[in-house]
């Protein structure tokens, strides 16, 4: 007898099972990782993401919408060039980025010169003020440092550290400076003219400046008389050329818009950049920005047969990438947000989570978690390489692979343990600023990942705690000594890192903070033991060589209580060199693309 119960419907079950039916249905556990190349969202292992419930009907798909997204966790991993070609799309937004830097820097060294100093007016330094009163003290007219003959702005040797702050945050307030100083239409045509004509001849005098003056001592036999007449004028004509060489890099960069660093350009993007800016993929080979080879052919570094350098963007940068390919309904459905900063990458990684703050801000519900690993993206260059990172992270490369022998890999395993507070630091100091740019509360987490070795980790991050407390014993000791040291002197000590280091190392042990780590961090360390460390280091009066002198005496201790705990990796850690195996592509890599 036929039934008389009507057919069964999906619609009759009550919306919260379906929604858990849907929930089941589309749950991928490793969660929808970003392809670069494609720009699309794939599950594990690049499988396709199957989606074919929702076109059963426009009831299920109305129901389903943005649920793929609110399920399942984004994944993003620093990635290479999304066409690995023999020419290096990031490596070369990297150098056009850089150039800029140069350029903003160059402006600013000389402000300060007397055919120059008036377009610094006292609105000017107003207006910076108010709007990054972080550096007001850089704008009195207090400056004692001298370079070259000359008074600059500020001291370009502390541009990579942000002078205490985020180095997005200095950069932004040189731009803005720049942005002011030019409302003065002449502005630009007299700093050329500056370093053509007068930069050679303020140089040669400091120069001249340490040697002794042959008029005042006729007595000097005349050969010495001919020998230092002929060493200034030779001085004078390097420093011309160099005048020339600066006013160029100025002429193409000053007026040059600054591209986001967490931007991933195409190749038609980049080209307009590189007709502003004169950068061709000549000018990269002959820096040794590709790798080995450049324009000479295959190059063999300890036996391996390279061919260039793998450079990468940012797990920033992909997610940003993506957010700005789909609609802002589309966005406001996603929940959680894993970046995986695996690897070094190009453009000032810390800083791109700026890039992620508008959609923040539209998302609310939107939660952001950034992994960066200690082993494989903190302790692979040198610190210092960030003011000109490109061009340096190809030599760090090769100077490690023509190493020789185990005892030198090993030495420079313990360097870079030496590092890491520098590196760390950045970091740091960046995710901090990101409130005051406007992160909501809760939408961002930095996490420090130890994998594979988190003992080791933790251990390392003794050395950080260690560099934290040493900076505030420093600066204990010179308050103690001194009544004031001043905003760059306060700045160029030798173990300073940046104004919130301390504090937020503080907070991350203490579990005060956004930022984290996935290894135990222990405890903090006690400022006063290191000043009874250090009891015999002894005050001097002010001045420049005096403060050098204390500044070497409490860098030559902190070095030599660290360098007594030497570091080396071990198992479960890949060596050294496997780790940096990983950012060449050899021989039969790029043959096969």
């Amino acid at each position: 007898m036929p039934s008389s119960r009507p057919p069964f419907s999906f619609f009759t079950l009550p919306r919260e099972l379906r929604d858990t039916i849907y929930h089941f249905y589309l749950y991928e556990p490793e969660g929808y990782h970003y392809d670069l190349e494609s720009g699309k969202l794939r599950a594990h292992g690049k499988r396709h993401i199957d989606l074919a419930l929702v076109r059963t009907c426009s009831a299920i798909a109305a129901e389903m919408h943005h649920l793929p997204l609110q399920v399942n966790v984004l994944h993003f991993s620093t990635s290479s060039d999304p066409l690995e070609s023999e020419r290096s799309v990031s490596a070369h937004f990297d150098m056009l980025l850089t150039h800029k830097q140069l350029g903003d820097c160059l402006a600013l060294f000389v402000v300060n010169e007397p055919t120059l100093s008036h377009y610094r007016t006292p609105d000017v330094n107003t207006k910076l003020a108010l709007r990054y009163p972080q550096f007001a003290p850089m704008l009195q007219p207090t400056q004692e440092v001298i370079i070259n003959g000359l008074k600059p702005c500020f001291s370009s040797s502390l541009r990579a550290s942000g002078w205490g702050e985020a180095e997005s945050l200095f950069i932004a307030f040189q731009s803005h400076m720049i942005e002011l100083l030019s409302t003065s239409t002449d502005f630009p045509e007299a700093l050329v003219n500056f370093y053509e004509k007068e930069y050679a001849t303020a140089s040669e005098r400091d120069y001249a400046a340490g040697l002794l003056d042959v008029n005042d001592h006729p007595d000097l036999p005349e050969d010495e008389r001919a020998k230092r007449q002929r060493e200034r004028e030779y001085r004078k004509e390097q420093y011309g050329k160099e005048g020339r060489d600066k006013a160029s890099i100025l002429k193409r960069t000053l007026f040059m818009p600054s591209p986001d660093p967490w931007m991933i350009p195409t190749n038609s993007e980049l080209a307009q950049m590189n007709v502003k800016v004169g950068l061709s993929a000549t000018s990269l080979d002959d820096a040794g920005v590709y790798g080995g080879g450049g324009r000479d052919g295959d190059r063999d570094i300890k036996g391996l047969p390279w061919r260039r350098i793998r450079w990468r963007f940012s797990a920033a940068a992909a997610a940003i990438r993506f957010f700005k390919s789909i609609s802002q309904a589309t966005c406001s459905g996603i929940r959680k947000v894993v970046l995986h900063e695996a690897r070094l990458s190009v453009a000032r990684p810390e800083s791109h989570a700026l890039g992620l703050i508008p959609f923040c801000v539209q998302n609310p519900l939107l939660h952001i978690e950034r992994r960066v690993n200690v082993w494989s993206a903190l302790l692979t260059t040198r610190p210092e390489y960030y003011t000109c990172p490109i061009h340096a992270r190809a030599q760090d490369l090769v100077d490690y692979f023509n190493m020789d022998d185990n005892a030198r890999w090993d030495s420079h395993d313990s360097w870079r343990s030496l590092w890491m507070s520098e590196s760390f630091c950045r970091w740091v100091t960046e995710a901090s600023a990101l409130s005051a740019h406007g992160m909501p509360d809760r939408s961002f987490s930095l996490i420090f990942d130890g994998d594979p070795a988190p003992d080791q980790s933790s251990d390392l991050f003794e050395l950080v705690k260690e560099d934290a407390a040493w900076q505030v014993a420093e600066a204990d000791w010179y308050t103690r000594h001194s009544s004031s040291q001043g905003f760059e002197r306060t700045r160029q000590r030798s173990l300073y890192k940046s104004e919130v280091f301390p504090q937020a190392i503080n907070d991350i042990v203490e579990g005060k903070s956004c930022i984290s780590c996935n290894f135990p961090t222990g405890n903090l360390h006690d400022p006063q033991r290191v000043l009874d460390m250090t009891h015999h280091i002894t005050y001097e009066p002010t001045g420049r060589r005096s403060h050098q002198r204390m500044n070497n005496k409490w860098y030559g201790s902190r070095y030599r209580q660290r360098m007594q705990i030497p570091f080396n990796f071990s198992p479960p850690l890949p060596s050294s060199s496997d780790l940096t195996l990983q950012d060449l592509i050899l021989k039969e890599q790029s043959d096969a693309m």
